[in-house]
């Protein structure tokens, strides 16, 4: 709470400059030495208050207060301490009532004031919080976490141009107010996606100063990785969902995005792992640590789906009995395993007939070993194990899907293309591989016929918008044009 780390910053100074100094030196004040060394006792109880407090120990530091009050209860700072460690335990009434107190002493104590919003915001009343936060802006103009809060509400009400306004003085007023520049560019991003005049990259430069204010801050990365994904930088956006791990393993939705970018690379198999390491993660951390929620049963759905495409029909089965479980309305699960179970029935007749000439379990192996190899940087190690089960399978999706990963890494782009077509027409229901096509297609710096397949690719999957939408197909296509006709003016002009 950035009020509350102002506050010790700036009064820890006073109180422990105050407390050197010995109690008979004081000068005294009209009301008497007794008076005077009662005040004295209040600031050391307020003085040990304040360390508990900041170590963690509020009842501890709520009862130092409480002494502090019983010597000297006109002093503010016991009233405004004492107000945030009701807060931090839950007691909003309490430190409403502290806080106002506090404020009956000081009508222009700021500190005080801006914590009360706070506390109206916990509380539900909105218009109240408002109204403390626009008087601390009368108070002191200059002051810049009011501006940050007023900011939240009115992103929250959805006055986004008024809030990003308000994030902005914040920022402006403290430029290293990492809070304010990360909401910043997130406001900048909402609103970028509705396309009324904010960009993807000016969101992501307030992100990124957020970044380098925090660098261990997992939510930021995620938010980048977010922006990235928005924009079409997929390679961008896995980097930073990779970060947002490595700062934190167990945030899920971070699980969840790499998931998905996955899926829309035509990586089935790390987007099952990604999947599977979401649903390990108990709801219970995720909001203890206030990190986007992620929804079980579609990520249950998706591990059915990938199971399907990839022809792990029996495990698919048991994953659409697991959605049909978790779901009430579960005609459209139910009608995946009858469909899924007629199949493997005429499957296992043909095989009896006809048996395969390859091991499935040993090209299984080759793809794990593979894709191992890959992650621990041995390119060429998982080329060969890729190629390896190509020998053998030549169908498989999974090997081919991986050995075009591998050519793309390498920069072999011409060869990856090639491969990920031969996959792609394994498996030409696979929404995934039209997308990875696209996307390697603009690589490739083609433009309309990028723009072409991203927009196969919504016919393939139509309610699929992640993460680009038409307009990105536009966009190409309007860019291809005009380097087109900049061709066509140069040939024209002969220079």
């Amino acid at each position: 709470m950035p009020s509350v780390l102002v506050g010790f910053a700036a009064t820890l100074v006073i109180f422990f400059a105050v407390s050197v100094l010995p109690v008979r030196s004081q000068t005294w004040g009209s009301t008497g030495p007794g008076v005077d060394a009662r005040k004295g006792q209040s600031m050391r109880w307020l003085q040990q208050g304040m360390r508990l407090h900041q170590g963690g120990d509020l009842s501890g530091a709520i009862e130092c207060y409480k002494k502090a009050l019983s010597t000297d209860p006109r002093n503010k700072w016991t009233h405004y301490y004492m107000g945030l460690a009701y807060e931090q335990t839950g007691n909003l009434q309490g430190a409403h009532m502290q806080l106002k107190t506090a404020l009956n002493n000081d009508y222009n104590f700021i500190e005080a004031r801006n914590e009360l919003g706070i506390v109206f915001r916990k509380m539900d009343d909105i218009e109240g919080a408002q109204r403390e936060f626009m008087e601390c802006i009368k108070i002191n103009p200059r002051y810049p976490f009011p501006y940050y809060h007023l900011g939240t509400i009115l992103q929250q009400k959805g006055d986004l141009p008024h809030a990003i306004d308000a994030y902005e003085t914040a920022c402006r007023l403290k430029p290293d107010f990492w809070e304010a520049q990360r909401d910043l560019g997130l406001a900048i991003f909402e609103r970028a996606k509705t396309g009324e005049g904010s960009s993807m990259q000016e969101a992501l430069e307030k992100l990124q100063i957020a970044a380098k204010l925090v660098p261990d801050n997992p939510m930021i990365q995620y938010h980048i990785g977010e922006i990235y994904a928005n924009d079409g930088k997929l390679d961008e956006a896995e980097a930073a969902f990779r970060k947002t791990l490595m700062l934190d393993p167990r945030h899920a939705a971070a699980h969840w995005e790499l998931a998905r970018l996955r899926y829309y690379r035509g990586d089935l198999d790390r987007c099952l792992t990604e999947t599977r390491e979401a649903l390990k993660i108990q709801p219970t951390y995720t909001e203890s640590r206030k990190y986007p929620k992620v929804d079980p049963v579609v990520m249950k759905i998706t591990i059915a789906a990938c199971l399907e495409t990839k022809g792990k029909l029996i495990d698919a089965v048991e994953a659409w009995k697991e959605v049909a479980q978790m779901v009430q309305r579960n005609e459209f699960a139910l009608v995946k395993i009858n469909e899924l179970e007629t199949f493997l029935r005429k499957e296992a007749k043909k095989k009896r007939k006809k048996p395969l000439t390859y091991d499935p379990e040993e090209i299984d192996a080759l793809v794990a070993k593979g894709i191992g190899q890959y992650e621990d940087g041995d390119l060429e190690g998982a080329k060969a194990s890729f190629q390896r089960a190509i020998e053998l399978n030549p169908q498989s999706f999974e090997a081919l899907q991986n050995l075009g990963a591998v050519q793309e890494a390498q920069g072999d782009l011409n060869s990856a293309m090639a491969t990920f077509q031969k996959a792609l027409a394994v498996k030409p229901t696979f929404d995934g591989a039209y997308y990875n096509l696209a996307y390697l297609l603009e690589k490739l710096n083609l433009p309309a016929d990028a723009g072409l397949m991203y927009q196969k690719f919504h016919e393939v999957a139509p309610t699929h918008k992640y993460p680009y939408d038409p307009k990105h197909i536009v966009a190409l296509q309007q860019e291809d044009a005009r380097r087109r006709a900049k061709e066509e003016e140069r040939k024209r002009r002969g220079y």
